[in-house]
């Protein structure tokens, strides 16, 4: 970590095809920005289990429902380009969740593969540890995320 900066390596297909297994990231640790995490954002998460990368979906206050394999914010459905064709939830199972003042929702871009707030629930603002920038590994794509 140098100067409110931190290199990770993406561990897992969680966040395929946006992110591969073993692509470096620079990240830019929240407790320096001054901007609220935004809906979009690839950010680490610190869960119970570890430190993992998710995409915000869900702000606070918002209502997130899953409902005929599409995900819904206050009921209207929230369009995923990043997916890139992938459903944005497989199954047949419904569910909804609010959440709080200060709780975000994240989900891994392949579903299929990802533990996340499906599973653990929403996430506290402290929880979320940084805003991934920059892919800078490999080489042939590095660039902005």
């Amino acid at each position: 970590m140098f100067a409110g900066f931190l290199i990770y390596r993406v561990q897992g297909d969680s966040m395929s095809p946006s992110l591969r297994h073993d692509d470096y990231l620079l990240v830019r640790r929240f407790r320096r920005l001054k901007r609220k995490p935004a809906r979009g954002n690839i950010v680490i998460v610190a869960t119970p289990a570890q430190s993992q990368l998710k995409r915000i979906v869900g702000l606070p206050g918002e209502r997130i429902a899953f409902a005929d394999g599409m995900l819904f914010i206050d009921g209207a459905r929230l369009t995923e380009r990043y997916l890139r064709g992938l459903p944005s939830q497989l199954g047949l199972d419904e569910s909804e969740f609010t959440l709080g003042s200060d709780e975000y929702f994240v989900l891994g871009d392949n579903r299929a593969h990802s533990t996340d707030s499906r599973h653990y629930g929403p996430v506290r603002r402290s929880q979320i540890e940084g805003k991934a920038l920059i892919r800078i590994l490999p080489v042939l794509r590095w660039g902005a995320i």
